[in-house]
């Protein structure tokens, strides 16, 4: 493998630094290279030998061949493979002091704010040491923005893809350049790059704010939508879609009609389009969203559970109007729906850096969305040591209640035996109901901000207490989820909870008594009590257990009442078993029914995956409308605003002569007095009648020379300064409200826009089309408003001169 051709270099270079100079000196020798001339990645294993010896004299770390080798595949900008505990962290710094020795911009991004600020404070000695300043811009408030910039300002920041992705989205809302917080995007280093780049690329980063929806509106419309009946829709649970049959159309049609909500002549005539937007959102809301599952109902408010990760997402809303639909179906309190003023894609975000990397223990399985999307190849780095985990079969129970029964057992068996048990489970009802079974057995269920929740176990392996971590406290979890590996420690974990945490035998600290203890009991056993929709994320669970050659043991203890078994053929495989005598406690373990679970996941991939890229040709759609805006916003900001707001007034008053005066009507035939009160309402500036039957372009240079005439007087009473900040003031607002309208707009065509394809459209086409379309009206409306607004914004006289 290449990347480790650079490990005796490393080494050998390494052994002559500690004669002869500090790390950091070593590292200023190579900045003086670069600066005459040469490339980072020409020094890299200078810039390595440097890394490592700093990380063994400030941390007291002996570092790994792998992670050399893993540190040279990502300065090489590829998406680094290595399982749990080898020492990705590590290997990301190497990797980020290397690739900023040039003055590139690194942004290390991790799954959660917790863990950005873990490992920018856990690596700040080594970049310490090697003269790096390094920064951490997750958990900080919007109202810090001075923290904010000077974090991004350091060669190194630490931060998370929403963190950059909404900074990036507001930087390009800000009146003035230097209120923007970011820097270029130079390098991105993405650990769990599979959670980042794959799983959460289904959800496009949007910025919103309050929209001027009333909100009985929802409260009716989920009224309506509630006296559908089940012929009336047709539910995929697998594509996770509801539609209206054409029974659906027709009787939601007359229930809108009779609750006077419909304009028109029918459900689909254009001025519905609001309504049919919310009232598909209202059934998505009933048909497919579960209270306990995809969301739990607490003090009055809906909360999200991540689909993902199982865990409560705090703060984060459903956009589009499906938040509202889920409060007005639970009949909560209903908070304004916010209206989406800038989005993006985690993709087009991430393509803005100049060069990728990442990170992560599951990378092979989407090795061809890596490259086709990102352009980034993955390296497979073996692990330290030889895994020695056991990776039992799956064992299928016919019920739920079976399964649950047989995994208390196996828990029970472990603790006899004190080796450490990690239950991962697929939603906190599930975690709870699991916990709630064990205390029937004498568990305790330990407080999670307790700092010594684990510590009967130190003294006794067979104390019966459990943790049960649904990924809401990172930074609690995280301490409980380093214990996890004490003899006799029983974790239950929604299957992401405690992401990016090395659990080590014998705990935290590695106590060598207990990691002996541990490792004659078997080492850590993972049992899953579901398949996942990705076989990803249950190779992560699995790959909890084994850590740098540890023992181990795995297993998935399922049944055919599973969310996946159930969508994917398991009532034959019921029957079949019925037939042949089992019940619920006996289990069958067999090829078929892995082959038959192998198959579903393929299937749900295939369908997330197609979702994943959807997500990006609407975007796509949308992305170069995004670069021009911006570009002409900035451009604004950057000192063309009057050039910009010269342009703007010529385009509204062409827009206005081409309503009045369009090349099809004749002079005598149009209607003069709404010309002219159409001029000075939106104008404010007096056209001559007699020019009003002229040619367009008559009309249009009087206009231009009336408002150039108004633009000088104001000049000369206010003074230039003043006018100057005026005129970016109302050009950049202009830009933004019609921006901002347009993004809305987009959103309720892409919601609607799919029902075209009953009718032999494609959706995508017509997207593009009519995206296009109103990108211009976007334009036309900008021009109007900042004519408008530069025609009536009023001006005092600037100060005489003393």
């Amino acid at each position: 493998m290449p990347f480790f051709d650079h490990v005796a270099s490393t080494r050998r270079i390494g052994r002559e630094l500690r004669g002869v100079m500090t790390a950091g000196e070593a590292i200023e020798a190579v900045r003086d290279r670069v600066a005459l001339g040469s490339k980072p990645s020409d020094e890299i294993d200078y810039v390595l030998a440097a890394a490592v010896e700093a990380a063994r004299v400030t941390l007291g770390i002996d570092v790994h061949d792998v992670q050399i080798a893993a540190a040279v595949a990502l300065a090489h900008g590829h998406v680094v493979e290595m399982a749990t505990g080898e020492g990705k962290t590590l290997s990301a710094c190497f990797a980020a002091v290397a690739a900023s020795l040039d003055g590139t911009q690194v942004h290390v991004l991790t799954a959660n704010d917790y863990l950005a600020c873990r490992d920018a404070d856990w690596m700040a000695p080594v970049f310490e040491m090697l003269g790096v300043e390094v920064g951490c811009a997750a958990g900080l408030g919007q109202d810090e923005d001075d923290r904010r910039r000077e974090m991004y300002a350091r060669p190194v920041c630490y931060a998370t893809v929403p963190t950059v992705g909404f900074d990036y989205l507001r930087d390009n809302m800000r009146l003035r350049r230097e209120d923007q917080v970011l820097r270029a995007f130079g390098m991105a280093i993405i650990d769990e790059a599979d959670s980042i780049l794959v799983d959460d690329a289904r959800v496009p980063l949007v910025l919103s704010g309050p929209s001027d929806v009333p909100l009985d509106l929802y409260v009716k419309v989920d009224a309506a939508v509630a006296e559908l009946e089940d012929a009336d829709v047709a539910v995929d649970h697998l594509t996770r879609t509801a539609v209206l049959t054409d029974a659906g159309d027709e009787h939601l049609e007359t229930i809108l009609r009779e609750k006077g909500l419909l304009q028109g002549e029918g459900l689909y005539d254009g001025a519905n389009v609001r309504i049919v937007h919310h009232a598909l959102m209202s059934l998505k809301a009933h048909r497919l969203l579960e209270a306990e599952r995809d969301y739990v109902v607490a003090n009055g408010e809906i909360v999200v559970v991540d689909e993902t990760t199982g865990r409560f997402v705090d703060g984060r809303r459903w956009s589009d109007g499906l938040h509202q639909a889920v409060e007005a179906k639970e009949r909560v309190a209903i908070r304004p729906e916010s209206q989406s003023y800038a989005g993006i894609s985690f993709q087009n975000l991430v393509l803005l850096y100049r060069y990728r990397a990442g990170m992560t223990g599951t990378a092979s399985a989407e090795s061809d969305e890596f490259r086709r999307t990102y352009g980034m190849t993955v390296a497979a780095i073996p692990s330290h040591r030889p895994c020695r985990r056991i990776d039992e079969a799956d064992e299928v129970y016919r019920s739920r209640a079976g399964k649950l029964r047989a995994v208390v057992r196996e828990i029970l068996a472990s603790k006899e035996r004190g080796q450490p048990v990690l239950v991962g489970t697929t939603s906190i009802a599930k975690s709870d109901e699991l916990a709630a079974m064990l205390c029937g057995h004498g568990f305790e269920i330990v407080d999670l901000a307790r700092d010594d929740a684990f510590e009967p176990l130190r003294a006794d392996p067979a104390a019966r207490v459990v943790a049960v971590l649904n990924a809401k406290h990172h930074e609690h979890e995280a301490r409980i989820l380093a214990d996890a590996g004490l003899p006799g420690a029983v974790t239950i974990a929604t299957n992401m909870a405690g992401r990016g945490v090395d659990i080590r035998l014998g705990g935290a600290d590695g106590d060598p008594h207990l990691a002996a203890a541990a490792e004659a009991a078997g080492g850590l056993y993972v049992i899953g009590t579901e398949r996942h929709e990705s076989r990803r994320v249950d190779d992560q669970l699995r790959g909890r257990s084994g850590r740098q050659g540890n023992p181990g043991r795995s297993r998935f203890v399922l049944s055919l009442e599973d969310d996946l078994l159930r969508l994917f053929g398991a009532k034959g495989l019921d029957r079949f078993l019925s037939r042949a005598g089992f019940g619920d406690d006996d289990a069958i373990s067999h090829r078929f029914v892995n082959g038959l679970i192998l198959n579903a996941q393929k299937k749900v991939d295939g369908r997330n995956g197609e979702q994943r890229r959807e997500v990006k040709r609407y975007d796509d759609v949308l992305a170069g409308q995004r670069t021009a805006f911006y570009d002409l916003r900035m451009r604004a900001v950057d000192g063309a605003a009057e050039e910009i707001a010269r342009d703007l007034v010529e385009r509204a008053v062409e827009v206005l002569a081409s309503i009045h005066a369009p090349e099809d009507v004749a002079p005598d035939d149009r209607d003069v007095a709404a010309m002219a009160q159409d001029f000075r309402m939106r104008l404010g500036i007096p056209v001559r009648p007699d020019l009003l039957r002229e040619s367009g372009k008559v009309i249009v240079d009087a206009a231009l020379a009336a408002m150039a005439a108004k633009r000088a007087e104001k000049i000369a009473r206010a003074g230039e300064q003043v006018y100057a900040e005026l005129e970016l003031y109302v050009v950049v607002s202009s830009l933004d409200i019609a921006w901002r309208n347009h993004v809305a707009a987009l959103d309720h065509l892409r919601s609607v826009v799919s029902l075209r394809a009953y009718g032999g459209r494609d959706p995508l086409t017509e997207f593009r089309t009519e995206a296009v379309e109103m990108y211009e009206a976007l334009l036309e409306a900008a021009a109007l408003s900042a004519a408008t607004g530069l025609s009536f914004a009023s001006v005092k006289p600037q100060a005489a001169a003393a």
